[in-house]
């Protein structure tokens, strides 16, 4: 079920956070937890435990664990989690947005009509925020509902081409010399290895802002 998680937090049923773990799915779908040996908890009881997946999302089980052993070094220990019950997970349609405001260049195909031709090189835009399944971006760019849209992510540590529709515009001027257009993108023909690069970037973005309070 979760072959691409590499990280889950453990959490006693109120939601109080436990610790936070590393996770390693076995070829028959065993899954061991990496969690600090300082974690206090009860042995072959129940616990919530969500799991960040880079193609599923944020999938939150009722779980059962084993206890701990420990690995070499001392400072870390293992347990088998056995899943008992998914309790909720984050469809895309509802995917988290996390803000941004980072500087790209973007491109789009000249059509008929066109005001002007976009440069080989792309205009200069700003990605608000952006989630798994979506972006909002701000360009002096005029660009017309359904126009399909192209831009280098290089925040996941590799290259990612997006390619995204233009699905609402609105006028995102900031003064009357700076004429600038705010546009809600969606995703299309995203690569499976894309979504989860992306994805897999959104969650660490995400529990950063949580451990800073934000």
């Amino acid at each position: 079920m979760f072959e691409k998680c590499k990280k889950a937090d453990i959490q006693e049923k109120s939601g109080a956070l436990i610790c936070q773990a590393r996770a390693r799915v076995g070829r028959s779908g065993e899954i061991l937890l990496i969690i600090p040996r300082s974690a206090v908890y009860k042995a072959n009881s129940s616990y919530r435990v969500v799991f960040y997946d880079p193609v599923l999302g944020r999938v939150t089980c009722r779980c059962r664990l084993s206890a701990a052993l420990p690995l070499p070094g001392g400072e870390l220990c293992s347990l088998r989690c056995e899943v008992q019950e998914q309790l909720a997970q984050d469809q895309r349609r509802q995917d988290v947005k996390i803000p941004l405001g980072l500087s790209i260049m973007l491109h789009s195909t000249y059509q008929p009509g066109d005001p002007v031709r976009p440069p080989e090189l792309g205009v200069p835009a700003t990605i608000v925020n952006i989630s798994a399944g979506g972006v909002y971006l701000r360009t002096a760019l005029l660009l017309a509902r359904g126009r399909r849209v192209w831009f280098d992510f290089m925040e996941t540590g590799e290259k990612l081409t997006l390619n995204a529709q233009v699905l609402r515009s609105e006028d995102a001027s900031q003064s009357q010399n700076q004429i600038l257009y705010g546009y809600g993108c969606k995703f299309v023909n995203i690569l499976s290895r894309q979504e989860a690069a992306l994805r897999s970037f959104i969650f660490q973005q995400q529990r950063q802002q949580r451990q800073r309070g934000e």
